[in-house]
């Protein structure tokens, strides 16, 4: 246990050095408050991390408390201090209760991101990271939980509440982690960014860094039966129950498209053994047979559903298989998974039938959502690229009308992105360029504000700027190039970026879930209890991969003065 402690002295003593390197910034709450508090939260990467929390009328005598006491918490029960993060109250003011409950009640979930003193002398304090890691702050209900907070002050061995008061100071604090190569990072004290990692720019090794942890994590999450562990939330923990074979299968995509970059085998293997598993879940319509051609359906079996959305994606992943390893071994599958979707497709307006009932394969739903028609589209067009089969590329192209049509560019919707990007390779026409460009500009504003990391923006953004540079490398014909912003779009491409590195599991963010090393390198859903889904990690994975093909030409334009 000596060597924790001896780790514990290293670390603590390399933040405490560049915690008050500059102890003026530290002036202005002392002289409003009377007092300062600091908080040293100590993670063994296991189990959640333990926060030591102290005040005092002198800032470096609430270090020194808050320090001594989590030095002799590792000395008596054998932690081991791989993370440790610590935080200096710097700023503050006090608020009604009132007010701050009504704040919570009309932001997302998840996303109350300040610190909370219930006491004038700030004993009685939680740092934002404690709030919603612990669920102290009850959003379903808009409200704070003292039932829970005081069990958690009782196992922190504080004092508990007997009743809120009517005043509380909210504050924000100085932030540093030192992790295992006791290396110290500086981190945002403020606002969505709180808690993570100051990022000076985005470049390509921050977006390879997750690409590689995120697919790692994707591919350990798949068993022996080629099934992928769905998803839990991780500040409880608690498994989501259910499966959903779609998300199985863009899952896989994005294991695949790692691959390219990573040249991981395991990877690999593991995408392999999920498209197993995907093509077991598949059904025929008519008796299977040798003597024409057959349609084929992947089934939500549990469900009791065929939906037209998990053939699009079935043929997207097939496809991206094959031309990854350099093999045809499922083309006969993924045409016939087409032939599916031309089932369900209404030349007469573009439209596709959304859900059959399984296993009768009888009518459903006519729409169920929006994303089904992006992503068959994109299907057929990649299934008109395998085969060259003209049937394909008439559907997809008829169905895009349809988009125009009906402007689709409403729905801000990545699929329609990569439909537009792919039947464009083939069919460069200008009211097809015209649409893919709109639907960015049109969206760019929200996309751009949107205060949730919301994952599939930046799929968006990033596959309609692999077309935008193919309009403007082949001179193809575009008027809407004329009223195309492209500075704000590739600066948009950037800030969500970065934006969504929130989202990212870094340990001085996941050292407050109840297993910190089951969330390390994934991505999660903070408005939606932290949720880890494999389909959350698969956009997230996607959109950066995309970014990463295109870094090169999005950094060129990035730097045009």
């Amino acid at each position: 246990m000596e060597n924790c402690v001896e780790k514990f002295d290293e670390k603590i003593k390399l933040l405490k050095e560049k915690m008050f390197e500059n102890e003026a910034v530290f002036s202005e709450f002392g002289k409003n408050f009377g007092r300062y508090a600091a908080f040293i939260s100590v993670c063994d990467v296991r189990e959640r991390a333990y926060v030591f929390r102290a005040s005092a009328e002198s800032v470096q005598d609430a270090w020194e408390r808050a320090s001594s006491d989590a030095r002799n918490f590792i000395s008596s029960d054998k932690i081991e201090p791989v993370w440790i993060k610590t935080d200096v109250t710097i700023k503050g003011e006090r608020a009604r209760l009132s007010d701050v409950v009504t704040k919570i009640g009309k932001g997302y979930r998840e996303f109350f991101r300040r610190g909370i003193s219930f006491s004038d002398d700030m004993s009685t304090s939680f740092i934002e990271a404690e709030l919603n890691g612990n669920y102290l702050i009850d959003y379903k209900e808009k409200k704070l939980d003292i039932t829970e907070i005081n069990k958690y002050l009782a196992g922190c061995e504080l004092k508990t509440l007997t009743q809120f008061p009517e005043e509380v100071i909210l504050f924000d604090c100085k932030s540093l982690f030192c992790g295992e190569k006791s290396r110290v990072i500086e981190l945002y004290f403020e606002g969505a960014n709180c808690g993570r990692r100051i990022i000076e720019k985005f470049d390509k090794k921050t977006a390879l860094r997750v690409i590689s942890t995120s697919s790692d994590y994707l591919a350990m999450q798949i068993g022996l039966d080629g099934k992928f562990d769905y998803g839990y939330y991780p500040i409880f923990p608690k498994k989501i129950s259910g499966y959903n074979i779609l998300r199985h299968a863009t899952s896989i995509w994005s294991l695949l498209c790692a691959y390219r970059l990573t040249g991981d085998r395991f990877i690999l293997r593991q995408a392999e053994s999920a498209i197993v598993y995907m093509i077991q879940n598949c059904v025929y319509r008519y008796p299977k047979s040798d003597t024409h051609d057959n349609t084929l359906f992947l089934a939500e079996k549990t469900k009791g559903e065929v939906k037209i959305g998990g053939n699009a994606v079935a043929v997207i992943v097939l496809t991206e298989y094959m031309d990854v390893v350099g093999s045809k071994e499922y083309e006969k599958y993924a045409s016939e998974l087409g032939n599916g979707i031309l089932e369900l497709f209404d030349e007469r307006d573009g439209s596709f039938f959304h859900v059959l009932k399984y296993p009768s394969l009888a009518p459903r739903d006519k729409f169920r959502t929006v994303y089904y028609d992006g992503e068959c589209v994109f299907a057929l067009c990649r299934l008109y690229g395998l085969t060259k089969k003209r049937k394909y590329l008439e559907a997809a192209e008829l169905a895009a009308n349809r988009f125009i049509k009906k402007d689709y560019t409403q729905y801000a919707d990545h699929w329609v992105a990569y439909s537009m990007n792919e039947l464009t390779k083939y069919v460069p026409e200008e009211k097809y360029l015209n649409f893919a460009l709109k639907n960015v500009q049109v969206n760019l504003d929200r996309i751009y504000k949107q205060p949730t990391t919301y994952h599939t923006f930046l799929e968006l953004l990033c596959v309609s700027f692999e077309l935008y540079t193919r309009i403007k490398e082949r001179k193809l014909k575009c008027s809407y190039l004329k009223e195309f912003d492209e500075k704000y779009f590739v600066k948009t491409i950037f800030h969500r970026a970065e934006y969504m590195l929130n989202g990212y599991g870094y340990p001085e963010y996941v050292m407050y879930f109840a297993e910190p090393h089951s969330a390390l390198g994934a991505f999660f859903v903070r408005h939606d209890e932290f949720r880890i889904r494999i389909d959350d990690v698969q956009h997230f994975c996607g959109a950066y991969y995309s970014l990463y093909k295109n870094y090169e030409k999005l950094d060129a334009v990035r730097n045009e003065k």
